[in-house]
């Protein structure tokens, strides 16, 4: 009797749903799956399906001198996991700083930003990208800030990124806002974004002049929301608002924040995506005489956007209850949506019940132990087959381009009949 095999289109179904890890191993099974899983539309279509999975479970990627990860569950329990990263290739990279997450990449750089790559934590695909010089003039490096150093910056740049994907042009997009500043006093902005597709930089126009570190804002790279980068700046006056750039159109506009409290001694403000919805999350901090000066939390708020208004979720009055005394970000909610993740200092986890206003500490296994000033660089992601096959490390550090492949019929199979928008 001749064995039966399933249809294709039902195996290709099949495959879809499953998990990467699994999907790696299978492409050993037939050189027919191993095409299959590395074709351009397969990786496309789990990803689609991934990104709308109510079982998927988001992934914590923690960064430092090293990179971490774990996996996010309800349990407050996260076991992470270093990763051999591509910024170890270069003995000058200090320490790593994420710079945004967009379908299962990150974006990661050295700390000064010499190194700049894009890097898929699930598989290991990663790219180099080049770095833009500036137009304003190149620091002084004596008088570079460094994180021990104290002394008067002669001339400083100061760099925000942000991060993303446009579906219309099938384009990874990077955005730099630079800042550049003489004898603390501003000069300029200045703003490129690169494209992986062309895999080049260009300048982007922009209105007016943007502040990224003034009355009381911390520059911050931008959060990412249905392919618009949403940077928190200022324009000299007390009242920070929003720059959105359309990585589609590749143009700005501006979004009003929502209204909060100013009085306080300085406040630090962050945006990100929780639950499908552009969030905003503004910490309060006075001085606190007592600890010679420094500033201690004194509330935290937590805003969604809902049908294009700002809406309060809820405010944390007694910072201290929970155990944060320099700032809060919220990542993600649990599944049943009655919590929510908060990243407490840049260094604990813990699920918050908004309702009981109360928190469960997570047990951290993995993480390294650092002095209490340290904090840990923290996004989320989900696990995809995304890749950069286009451009590959040689043992310099230098880009090389392999030779176009044709395509081949799983391509011409997947690519009929799929119109897919991430």
């Amino acid at each position: 009797m001749a064995e039966k095999t399933l249809p294709f289109d039902i195996i290709t179904e099949i495959l879809t749903r499953l998990p990467v890890k699994p999907l790696t191993r299978f492409k050993s099974v037939s050189k027919l799956w191993n095409s299959l899983i590395n074709s351009p539309n397969f990786i496309k279509l789990h990803l689609s399906k991934t990104l709308i999975s109510e079982n998927q479970n988001p992934n914590l990627i923690c960064s430092s001198f090293s990179i971490f990860t774990a996996t996010i569950t309800n349990a407050a329990i996260f076991r992470f996991t270093e990763l051999h990263h591509p910024l170890l290739q270069f003995p000058d990279y200090h320490c790593v700083k994420i710079l945004g997450s967009c379908n299962g990449v990150v974006c990661i750089s050295s700390f000064d930003g010499a190194y700049i790559c894009l890097y898929n934590p699930t598989t290991g695909s990663h790219q180099l990208l080049p770095v833009q010089p500036s137009r304003f003039p190149k620091p002084n490096p004596e008088t570079i800030f460094r994180a021990h150093d104290h002394r008067p910056k002669t001339e400083e740049h100061l760099f925000v990124y942000g991060f993303g994907y446009d579906s219309v042009n099938d384009d990874y997009k990077l955005v730099r806002i630079l800042e550049f500043y003489r004898n603390s006093v501003f000069v300029g902005t200045e703003v490129c974004m690169f494209s992986l597709k062309n895999y080049s930089w260009k300048y982007i126009d922009i209105v007016g002049n943007v502040y990224l570190n003034y009355g009381g804002l911390q520059e911050c790279n931008a959060a990412l929301f249905n392919e618009v980068l949403y940077f928190i700046v200022n324009d000299g006056k007390i009242t920070p608002f929003v720059r959105c750039f359309n990585l589609q159109t590749e143009t700005f506009s501006i979004m009003d924040l929502p209204k909060f409290d100013d009085n306080f001694f300085m406040f630090c403000l962050a945006m990100g995506q929780v639950g499908g919805c552009l969030s905003f999350f503004v910490n309060y901090n006075n001085v606190d005489h007592g600890a010679s000066n420094y500033s201690r939390l004194m509330r935290a708020d937590f805003w969604i956007m809902k049908e294009g208004s700002w809406v309060r979720l809820f405010s944390i009055s007694d910072t201290s209850s929970i155990g944060a005394s320099v700032d809060i970000i919220a990542l993600v909610y649990s599944k049943d949506r009655q919590k929510i993740l908060l990243n407490l200092d840049g260094r604990v986890f813990g699920w918050y019940d908004w309702e009981k206003r109360s928190i469960v500490r997570a047990l951290v296994h993995g993480l390294p132990l650092y002095t209490a000033s340290f904090n840990f660089d923290t996004w989320t992601y989900v696990e995809s087959l995304v890749s950069f096959g286009n451009r590959n490390y040689n043992s310099k550090g230098k880009t090389t381009v392999p030779t176009k492949k044709k395509k081949n019929d799983v391509d011409r199979f997947l690519s009929s009949g799929f119109k897919l928008k991430l």
